[in-house]
C-alpha cells in the first residue's frame, strides 16, 4: 500500500476515533518486522498507530488470537504490569477502516535500547516483569503432546533453486544445520513440563520502552497462554544478545535473577531445554515464504530476504554458543529457597513421581497416645473428602467427589480392610491412607499401592504421618502384598521425603521420565537417597 493511501486511511481513522485533526506530517516509526507503526500528531494529542499486516489479518483464526491477546492485556493492566495498552474506542481496541486494521496507542515517552547498550540491570528488570506475568495464573496441566516442527526444508531449497531466488544458495549450504536445529527444537519441546501461564514470548528488547530507567512493555499482540519454561529460556537468551551475535552470559543470568525473584516454580533443568532457542527456524520459514513472493508488496519481499539472512546467522551463532549457555545454566542459576514453599504447593512445577520398595523389615512408628486407628465405615466418604481438602489435595468438594468415585465408589465392599483413618480423642477423623492397587490396570507387577495419604492441615507436624504410613503398609503386607508402590508428585515434596525416610526409592522408569521432577525434590529435601541424581 502506497504512502499516500496510508495517509488517507490515517485521516479517516483519527476522524472515526474522535481524535481530532492531524496537524503534522505523519511519521513512520519502528513497529517490528511484521506490522507498520506511525506517529500521528493531532490537535488532541500524540498517538502511535499500528497498521496490522494485511496478509496476517487474512489468516484463519487470527482475529480470535487478537481478541485473546486483548483480554490478557486487560488482565495485565489489573495486575499493575507496566504495559502500553491499545486505546478502547467505540468499545473496541482493534479499529477497522475499509479492509485494513489498526491499533491506536497514546504516545509513550522513552526509547528502545539498542543491543549494544543493554545493561545487566535492564535484563534483571525485564526478567522481573516476565516473572510477574507468569506468576498471575500458572497452571499445572495434564500432559499434552508437544507441538513439533516438521518443515519441508528440501522443498524450500528446490523451490528457491527453481526460481533462481536470492536465498537459494544460503538454504542449500545450511540445510543440514537447519534440519539439526529443528530436531533439537523438537527434543526440547518434548522435554518441557506440562505448565501453562499468561505470557508474552515477544517481550524482547525491541518491545520494551525505557523512560528514565522505567520499563514499559509495548507491542502486545502476542500475549497468549504459553509454557513459562520455554518462554523465559528464549527471552533470557534474546536479552543476553544472542540475536545480535554478542552473547553475554552475565546478562542471561541477570534476566533469570529478575525472573526467579518474581516467580520461581523450582524448575532448574533449563540446560536440558535450551534447544527451544532454535524456534528461530519457524521465523526462518515465515521469511522464506515472504522471500519467495508470499507477501503483500516488494518491500515486504525484500524484508523477507533480509530476515532469511539474518535468521540464518542467528541459528549459526546459537549452534556455536550453546555449550557456553548450558554451562552457565547448570552452575549459576540461583538456588531454590526452600523456606518459600508449603508442604503442598501448587506453585512447584508438576511432575508425576512413583516410588517403590519391598514390604520387609519395615520400621514401625507409635501413634501418640491421644489418637487411634479406625477402619473405613459406611458414610466415611464425606470424612475422606474433608481430610483431603484440608491437606490441599483438592480445591473444592466437587474435585474430591470425582476422585472418590474414580478410585473407590466401585470398591466399597473392600474398603473396611484397606482404608484407615486416625481419630483424635473426640472421635474426629483427621488423617487417612489406603492400602490399594493400581486402579488404571497398567501395573502388572502385583504390587500394592499406597493411596491418598493425607493429614488435616491443623494436625500436621504432630507426628502422625509416619505412624499412619507404617500402619497402612503393614495392612498391605498382611493382605499378601510383597512389594509396595507410592504415586505422588513434586507439589507434595515433603511427603516424598517421608516416603524416602521409609526406604522408598524412585522407580527406574519414572526417574528417567520425571528426572527434572526428582531434581526438584532433591533440591527441596536434600535427601541422601537422591545424592546421585
Amino acid at each position: 500500500m502506497g504512502e499516500k493511501a496510508i495517509e488517507n486511511l490515517l485521516v479517516k481513522l483519527v476522524h472515526m476515533c474522535g481524535l481530532g485533526e492531524i496537524i503534522a506530517d505523519v511519521e513512520s516509526v519502528s513497529g517490528g518486522l511484521m506490522h507498520r507503526m506511525y506517529k500521528v500528531i493531532t490537535d488532541s494529542g500524540v498517538y502511535a498507530v499500528k497498521h496490522l499486516n494485511a496478509e496476517i489479518m487474512r489468516r484463519p483464526g487470527v482475529h480470535e488470537n487478537y481478541a485473546r491477546a486483548e483480554k490478557i492485556e486487560g488482565i495485565l493492566e489489573n495486575n499493575d504490569i507496566p504495559i502500553v495498552p491499545a486505546m478502547v474506542i467505540g468499545g473496541n481496541k482493534m479499529q477497522k477502516i475499509e479492509d485494513q486494521f489498526f491499533y491506536v496507542f497514546r504516545w509513550q515517552k522513552g526509547s528502545i535500547t539498542d543491543w549494544d547498550h543493554i545493561s545487566n540491570e535492564m535484563c534483571y528488570k525485564a526478567g522481573n516483569i516476565l516473572g510477574r506475568i507468569h506468576k498471575i495464573e500458572p497452571q499445572n496441566i495434564a500432559y499434552r503432546k508437544p507441538e513439533t516442527s516438521h518443515i519441508d526444508w528440501r522443498g524450500y531449497v528446490l523451490k528457491a533453486k527453481a526460481e533462481n531466488a536470492e536465498i537459494a544458495s544460503l538454504l542449500e549450504d545450511n540445510k543440514e544445520l537447519i534440519v539439526f536445529a529443528e530436531s533439537e527444537l523438537n527434543k526440547a519441546r518434548a522435554s518441557l513440563p506440562a505448565v501453562l501461564c499468561l505470557s508474552n514470548e515477544d517481550m524482547d528488547p525491541k518491545n520494551i520502552m525505557w523512560d528514565h530507567g522505567i520499563p514499559w512493555m509495548i507491542d502486545l499482540e502476542c500475549l497468549d497462554y504459553g509454557n513459562p519454561i520455554s518462554h523465559v529460556m528464549q527471552l533470557a537468551l534474546q536479552w543476553s544478545g544472542i540475536v545480535s551475535g554478542k552473547m553475554d552470559v552475565d546478562k542471561m543470568i541477570a534476566f533469570f535473577d529478575g525472573y526467579l525473584e518474581a516467580y520461581d516454580n523450582c524448575f532448574r533443568g533449563y540446560s536440558d531445554v535450551v534447544g527451544v532457542a532454535y524456534t528461530w527456524i519457524e521465523w526462518l520459514e515465515y521469511n522464506i515464504q515472504r522471500a519467495l513472493g508470499n507477501c503483500v508488496d516488494e518491500a515486504e519481499r525484500q524484508l523477507g530476504i533480509s530476515e532469511v539472512r539474518n535468521t540464518m546467522d542467528r541459528i549459526k551463532y546459537i549452534h556455536k554458543t550453546i555449550p557456553q549457555i548450558k554451562e552457565a545454566l547448570n552452575v549459576r542459576l540461583r538456588k531454590i529457597d526452600v523456606t518459600q514453599y508449603d508442604n503442598h504447593d501448587e506453585r512447584i512445577c508438576f511432575y508425576e513421581l512413583l516410588l517403590e520398595r519391598e514390604l520387609s523389615d519395615m520400621t514401625n512408628y507409635s501413634l501418640p497416645a491421644e489418637y487411634r486407628f479406625v477402619p473405613y465405615s459406611d458414610g466415611d466418604r464425606e470424612r475422606w473428602i474433608d481430610i483431603e481438602m484440608s491437606a490441599k489435595e483438592f480445591a473444592n468438594y466437587e474435585q474430591g467427589l470425582e476422585a472418590w468415585n474414580r478410585y473407590y465408589a466401585n470398591s466399597l465392599d473392600i474398603l473396611s480392610d484397606r482404608m484407615f483413618f486416625i481419630e483424635n480423642g473426640e472421635g474426629e477423623k483427621i488423617a487417612t491412607a489406603t492400602a490399594f492397587y493400581d486402579i488404571h490396570g497398567r501395573d502388572t507387577s502385583g504390587a500394592g499401592w499406597l493411596h491418598w495419604v493425607a493429614v488435616k492441615r491443623e494436625y500436621q507436624g504432630k507426628g502422625l504421618s509416619k505412624p499412619l504410613i507404617a500402619y497402612v503398609l503393614n495392612v498391605m503386607k498382611n493382605l499378601g502384598y510383597l512389594h509396595a508402590k507410592i504415586p505422588t508428585q513434586t507439589n507434595t515434596w515433603l511427603a516424598c521425603k517421608v516416603y524416602m525416610d521409609f526406604g522408598f526409592m524412585p522407580i527406574k522408569e519414572n526417574l528417567e521420565h520425571s528426572y527434572e521432577g526428582w531434581k526438584i525434590v532433591k533440591e527441596l529435601t536434600g535427601h541422601s537417597a537422591l545424592k546421585d541424581i
